[in-house]
């Protein structure tokens, strides 16, 4: 997703009528010249007010191309192509006059006055700069503005466009090279040296172009990526789970309602045909054929790895993927180019920009309604049979990707939604290319257990559903996170509380398990696990849980394990903590991890984790700005 430069605020009018751009609200590096040829007139005298009037030549110059170029991003929304040329040509005569004027003798003499020189050059210098950034760059970002236009993007019938993008990555060079062309112009600046009038103003076109250049790299890193990701050179094949949050896994949920998805060109369809029918069934009937450590099977329940709908417990997503991988190859061979994971929580972002979507039953999907309708109304709906409310689910689901695959939604809207489902955990991807892999990856979308504490160390707690039941629709969860410096050891705390509203539920929403434990049907049966961070060693309180039988242990990408049960009542609220000691040396800094549930998990970590990790920076995709549509905020599902 890449981000999309924000509009701005004057707006210019269209050609042959173009108003003189006001006055900035703050002071704007041509000015100083006007300031630096007050200086230089007491020595020099009539030439003074020469270099004075020239001065003021190129700030006038200069203030009326930044306001054009202002312009310009939102006559390119407005598609007002008469305008952006004659905006676009104004600039580029305003910046070449400037650039005249300070090639002129008299900053040649000018520059060799002390003190005041250093400054008048740094002026001098920025200006260079700006007339090659217009001349050189502005046509190709002018072109790139004209292509990436959010609604373009979109082609009728569904998908993306992707020549905007391919477009994207060729024109970069181009402007790459004017930035290193213009930032050798003012590679000779010693901002130290500089009066700080002059460092105030200069310094924002300085500053401009250190930032152009991380920006160009992720045009040039991210967008041949995404475009192979969206089989712009070959159909792509991905498996794509909706995780059921009522019935949670690790990641989610139970993961039995998913489909095959195929996208060539930017163009995406849902596939519903043998082949597939024969990898989801094989899921059901237990075919898989993927060899796991025995510590790792230790950490769950027997059908961990037989049954697809719970390739989920496991908390690192890229063996789940693993998993379907070979459920795939085993029944169909071949390969498939990737494994993405939402639920309907995600769904309910979506529709934010979608919209309502009408059912063939009339019922109307909104996003305030999608999450009950999916994991409540539906088992109260069919009851006790299984299978049609799990078709039902699969249908709505499929309905609600059918219209986001349709592209009749606003894409700045979309892209705000996506980047929330994404920064709540609800979003995991794998991809057995490397480069995809690494994108994702740096996108924090991998869903790893991490095995070493170089970029963070990942402390979690995580929750399978034991009970054969969806009442996790009616659970809440919140995660503290302390820490003891002196002990050297970090402990997080889950708490869980149910809402169940009581025994007037579906068959198939009530604990079906319970009854051959001599339990209500009402309670929750939760397997609580956790993982040392790596190098450390793992505890928890309680030791055992309410069903101390049922407490496994063994490790998974190298870090101790511990999985204890609990047993979760109508009205109850319990608590597990997992301690981890800390391995000696430098640690990066704390990452959380949790299972989304069907509302938000709020996450506090105590100041007591100061002094043992460094603070962490922003993540890649929470620096992207995506300028939010005006819009009602988005609701949080609640049972």
């Amino acid at each position: 997703m890449p981000p999309k430069s924000p509009a701005g605020r004057h707006r210019q009018g269209r050609a042959g009528n173009h108003a003189p751009a006001p006055a900035p609200r703050r002071r704007r590096w041509p000015w100083v010249l006007l300031g630096v040829s007050v200086v230089i007139l007491a020595p020099v005298g009539v030439v003074g007010g020469i270099f004075a009037s020239q001065a003021l030549e190129v700030r006038d110059n200069l203030l009326l191309a930044k306001g054009k170029l202002t312009s310009i991003v939102d006559l390119v929304q407005e598609g007002d192509q008469a305008g952006i040329e004659a905006a676009a040509a104004d600039v580029s005569r305003l910046t070449a006059e400037a650039a005249s004027i300070v090639e002129e003798p008299l900053w040649d003499a000018a520059v060799n006055i002390p003190i005041v020189g250093v400054n008048i050059q740094a002026v001098r210098a920025a200006t260079q700069a700006t007339d090659i950034m217009v001349a050189d760059a502005m046509p190709p970002a002018l072109q790139l503005l004209e292509t990436i236009q959010l609604d373009e993007l979109k082609v009728e019938g569904g998908g993306l466009n992707l020549e905007p993008l391919t477009g994207a990555v060729e024109i970069v060079p181009a402007v790459r090279s004017a930035l290193a062309d213009a930032q050798a112009q003012v590679a000779h600046v010693d901002r130290e040296e500089l009066l700080p009038v002059v460092d105030d103003a200069v310094g924002q076109l300085l500053d401009v172009l250190d930032q152009a250049g991380p920006a160009l790299d992720m045009v040039e890193k991210y967008v041949p990526t995404l475009l192979a990701l969206a089989g712009a050179d070959e159909p792509r094949t991905y498996v794509v789970l909706f995780q059921n949050n009522a019935e949670i896994r690790a990641t989610g949920g139970n993961a039995a309602n998913g489909t095959i998805v195929t996208v060539d060109s930017g163009k995406i369809e849902m596939r519903k045909d043998e082949t597939t029918d024969a990898f989801h069934n094989a899921g059901y009937d237990g075919l898989l054929q993927y060899e796991m450590p025995e510590s790792t099977l230790s950490m769950y329940e027997w059908e961990f790895d037989a049954y697809s709908q719970n390739y989920t417990r496991t908390p690192d997503f890229p063996t789940t993927a693993a998993m379907y991988r070979s459920l795939w190859q085993t029944t169909n061979g071949g390969d498939i180019d990737g494994v993405i994971s939402i639920d309907p929580v995600v769904l309910s972002y979506l529709m934010v920009a979608t919209g309502p979507i009408t059912l063939e039953d009339g019922t109307e999907l909104t996003s305030k309604n999608v999450v009950q309708v999916l994991l409540s109304d539906t088992y109260e709906r069919f009851g006790s049979d299984g299978d049609a409310a799990d078709e039902y689910f699969g249908d709505v689901a499929g309905k609600v990707f059918d219209t986001v695959a349709a592209g009749k939604w606003d894409l700045k809207k979309m892209l705000v939604q996506l980047q929330k489902s994404i920064l709540d955990d609800r979003v995991y991807m794998w991809f057995p290319r490397e480069a995809e892999q690494a994108f994702v990856k740096e996108f924090d979308l991998d869903g790893s257990l991490a095995t070493d504490n170089v970029e963070e160390t990942q402390v979690g707690v995580w929750l399978n559903n034991a009970s054969y039941s969806k009442l996790e629709y009616y659970l809440t969860t919140k995660l503290d996170v302390t820490c003891d410096a002196t002990a050297r050891t970090v402990t997080s705390t889950l708490t869980m509380t149910s809402a169940v509203p009581g025994w007037d539920l579906s068959e198939y929403t009530l604990a079906w398990r319970n009854p051959s434990l001599g339990l209500d049907r009402t309670t929750m049966i939760l397997d609580v696990l956790s993982y040392a961070v790596p190098g450390g060693t793992l505890s928890s309180d309680p030791e055992y849980g309410d069903l101390a039988d049922w407490t496994r242990t063994g490790s998974e990408a190298g870090r101790d394990g511990r999985s204890i049960t609990m047993l979760l009542g109508m009205g109850e609220t319990k608590s597990v903590s997992f301690t981890s000691t800390l391995p000696d040396g430098e640690l990066g800094p704390l990452a959380v991890r949790y299972s989304p549930t069907v509302t938000k998990t709020p996450v506090t970590i105590a100041d007591s984790c100061s002094s043992l990790f460094p603070a962490s920076e922003p993540s890649l995709l929470e620096s992207l700005q995506i300028p939010a549509p005006k819009a009602t905020p988005t609701p949080t599902p609640t049972p």
